[in-house]
């Protein structure tokens, strides 16, 4: 019998020690995981981070910002404009018009209002110098429009001194022949 109780309590012993390690690798494996989640999925749960997300974040604030608030307004620059154009062969085409201009400031879509015929006579003494085979293109149309809006803005710069409120000019109808 006192044989068993020896091989018992060495069974015992022996059993801690194998259990107990195993059981430290478990509890440094979970440890480790836990540290894992910690580092990367815990600053996106606190909106923490480090010096440079909030600083990139600061930015995107400072931007968000800088775009005006309020919802857009739009004036139509009825009726529409028809513009002759020639092509590079020498023929005849007409180009016919219709645009709206865009601002969130009810001042100067007032402005606009009121400027409407100065407006539309810069736009047709621009648009009568563009090339027919240009504007056939999605990027000859943009690039009408990115003119088109840059002449708005001069000829608001020039009549009341304020032309940043201006943001976009928009095609509503355009037909060429």
């Amino acid at each position: 019998m006192a044989e068993e109780e020896t091989e018992t309590e060495e069974q015992v012993e022996e059993q801690p020690k194998g259990g107990g390690l195993v059981k430290k690798l478990i509890f440094a494996g979970l440890g480790l995981v836990l540290v894992a989640v910690g580092i990367f999925i815990g600053p996106m749960l606190l909106g923490g981070g480090d010096g440079e997300e909030e600083m990139a974040e600061g930015e995107d604030q400072e931007e968000v910002a800088e775009v005006p608030s309020g919802p857009p307004i739009y004036q139509s620059l009825h009726p529409p404009l028809v513009v002759n154009l020639r092509s590079e062969a020498g023929d005849s085409h007409f180009m016919q018009i219709t645009m709206e201009v865009m601002s969130r400031n009810q001042g100067v879509i007032n402005s606009i209002r009121e400027h409407t015929p100065v407006i539309r006579n810069s736009l047709i003494l621009l648009y009568g110098n563009v090339m027919y085979e240009s504007v056939q293109t999605r990027e000859g149309k943009e690039e009408m429009l990115a003119d088109g809006l840059d002449e708005i803005r001069r000829v608001m710069q020039q009549t009341t001194g304020e032309s940043e409120d201006i943001e976009a000019l928009y095609f509503t109808a355009l037909v060429i022949q």
